[in-house]
């Protein structure tokens, strides 16, 4: 059956007929709302991540609360906004996990390979957290508070008192020695394992199902949060975090800096890939720019409200700083202030959240990847690096908070910088910053202010200078000590290696016939790269193909020539009409589409017809489209 089509300016205005129909007025439907709302709810939990609620708060122990802050917040804006719009624009336009991705420069391909493994490694010791509130969350609710197991009473002029304060209650318990407390460990590799094992389950059906989950869960963390600072909070208390505004003497030093900024990264997911993944599917349909600025805002405001609110909950006791500091803040001030068991319970139980929606966020890019590499059977694979996780962190929880402490200060810190940091490079100054901005402008469908640009220009030299000023300062302190920072060189060697045998491959891979040739063609974009839907591919080739041959001074690109609006009204299509139309008229559309825009006497396309090349589809001759005059 034929389909007659109405000849249109463009594309845009043939394929938006087909909706119209079952659309609002605004274009609005339930199901784009709640899309749309379960798309923000994602955007939300990723500073509700155990990175903001528990590592930020340590950090901020260490080297005062508001100065810390401050820098926080400097780097989200100077380094976090453009890193986030870089990720999630490659993510959008390729539709590839972290390691796909660079299709777009085969020889760094290796730091790919790297964002996986920093997103499954820090995964492993932050189980042991998740596992660690589990089992207190278990224990507090069968039992009575405080623990009969952390409980030594000694008589005192003021009556009888418990001398065993919270950072001993989890050295003798749950963080005691094997060989002293055997069965402690074992109850913990059985949460470990249960939570390697079935807290994934939620990614089973991996986008479809994270959405969902992630956007319950943030309102449950939201909801315990309001409820703790309700009825626990001390605004007095307040006042000694803020004295702290009159102690500046830290930002000499570069520590806090290189901390601050190694936290801007874990808290916005830049490390681990899961924007470059998620830019592909969660966030498919959603403008770059406007998602970006709504992650560094909601990180920027949770990392001032999580501090506040430990602070307010915590009281004016001395801070603990270890791996596990907001665990000993609950439990310690819960007893100094003889709460009710039901507190304790409630905090346990947000940093329970807390830690599963970190789980599923750095594991997201991991099963990602192994979905394109190894197809349906991805589930078992998955599975087999439960298996693995679940050995490693107990290996890691059998050292107590030695091993993960290391991995946090020094092993996760350094491969987050290096990857930031060669990411950019890899995309401004060898993919090209103009093919970047192109790309970019395709997406939005506006041009790309030059703030962007100059932002991504200068981010690589913030990161190696203070990264360098960190590394200079760390060496001096450890050889003055007589130290070895082994775990330093090992995760250096590490990255060597990746480096080298990745873009060996890739040089490999090449289909040149000299070494020097491959080499050259793996500073280049594959043949793969880009987008993968037919019709967005041909579109964003064509204008990569004119931004190369003519130089326009168009403010802005015409809106049915960018992503957004082709990938929105291909998903909107009614299904009968969609049929039709590659079943019948797919050539005619195109054909329309081509003839308007060459012969325009406007359009800059005049002259390069040969760029809007069609080809013959062949079809059966009783479903061949009918051609129709123009019918307006």
């Amino acid at each position: 059956m034929a389909v007659v089509t109405r000849p249109c300016s463009d594309f845009h205005c043939v394929i938006n007929k087909s909706c119209r129909g079952r659309t609002s007025k605004h274009g609005w439907t339930l199901k784009s709302l709640c899309d749309l709302l379960k798309t923000q709810l994602c955007t939300i939990a990723i500073s509700l991540t155990l990175y903001n609620s528990v590592r930020l708060p340590k950090e901020a122990y260490r080297y005062g609360a508001v100065p810390y802050l401050v820098i926080y917040t400097f780097w989200l804006l100077v380094v976090g906004l453009p890193t986030t719009l870089l990720q999630l624009a490659m993510g959008q336009l390729s539709q590839q996990d972290p390691v796909g991705v660079w299709r777009a420069v085969p020889i760094l391909r290796g730091v790919g390979h790297l964002k996986v493994l920093t997103s499954y490694l820090s995964c492993v010791y932050y189980v042991m957290y998740v596992a660690l509130s589990t089992a207190y969350l278990i224990w507090i609710a069968k039992g009575s508070f405080p623990l009969k197991d952390c409980t030594k009473v000694y008589m005192t002029p003021n009556g009888y008192e418990n001398k065993m304060n919270a950072t001993e209650c989890f050295n003798s318990t749950f963080l005691a020695p094997f060989t002293e407390y055997p069965q402690y460990l074992g109850i913990m590799a059985i949460l470990i394992f249960l939570l390697w094992f079935f807290v994934p389950i939620i990614l089973y059906r991996l986008h479809k199902t994270l959405k969902t989950a992630i956007g319950i869960l943030a309102a449950v963390i939201v909801t315990i949060a309001i409820i703790l600072c309700i009825f626990l909070s001390n605004i007095e208390v307040l006042t000694t975090m803020f004295k702290s505004c009159e102690q500046w003497s830290p930002l000499s030093q570069p520590y806090i800096w290189f901390s601050a900024l190694v936290q801007a990264l874990l808290s916005t997911q830049i490390m681990s890939g899961y924007l470059i993944s998620a830019g592909g599917s969660v966030y498919k349909n959603s403008d770059v720019r406007w998602t970006s600025a709504l992650l560094i805002m909601a990180n920027i405001f949770a990392g001032w409200l999580w501090i506040l609110m430990w602070e307010s909950i915590g009281g004016n006791g001395r801070k603990d700083k270890s791996f596990i500091s907001i665990l000993v803040l609950i439990y310690q001030s819960s007893i100094i202030e003889m709460r009710d068991k039901l507190w304790p319970l409630l905090a346990f139980g947000m940093v329970f959240v807390s830690g599963i929606i970190s789980m599923v966020l750095l594991l997201y890019p991991v099963y990602d990847k192994l979905h394109r590499r190894t197809g349906d059977k991805w589930r078992l694979f998955a599975c087999a690096t439960s298996a693995i996780g679940t050995a490693l962190t107990v290996a890691v929880l059998s050292r107590g908070q030695e091993v993960a402490t290391i991995l946090d200060d020094l092993v996760v810190p350094v491969l987050a910088v290096f990857t930031c940091a060669v990411e950019i490079v890899g995309f401004i100054f060898i993919y090209g910053c103009s093919y970047l901005t192109v790309d970019i402008e395709f997406l939005t469908g506006v041009k790309l202010p030059y703030f962007w640009v100059a932002t991504w220009w200068t981010t690589p030299v913030l990161l190696v200078g203070v990264s360098g000023w960190w590394l200079r300062s760390l060496l001096r302190a450890s050889w003055s000590l007589g130290q070895t920072l082994w775990p330093l060189l090992g995760v250096f060697v590490a990255i060597l290696v990746i480096m080298v045998v990745m873009a060996a491959v890739a040089v490999a891979k090449e289909e040149q016939f000299n070494l020097i040739s491959k080499i050259s063609s793996a500073f280049r974009p594959s043949r793969q790269w880009g987008p993968e839907e037919p019709m967005a591919r041909y579109v964003w080739m064509s204008q990569r193909y004119i931004n190369e041959t003519l130089s326009t001074d168009n403010d802005t690109i015409s809106e049915q020539n960018n992503y957004s609006a082709i990938i929105f009204n291909k998903q909107n299509m009614d299904k009968k009409f969609k049929n039709d139309l590659y079943n019948a008229d797919y050539q005619s559309t195109y054909n329309i589409y081509n003839r308007n825009i060459i012969n325009n006497r406007n359009s800059p396309y005049r002259d390069i017809e040969s760029v809007f090349a069609t080809h013959t589809i062949p079809r059966d001759i009783e479903h061949q489209a009918v051609p129709t005059p123009d019918v307006y």
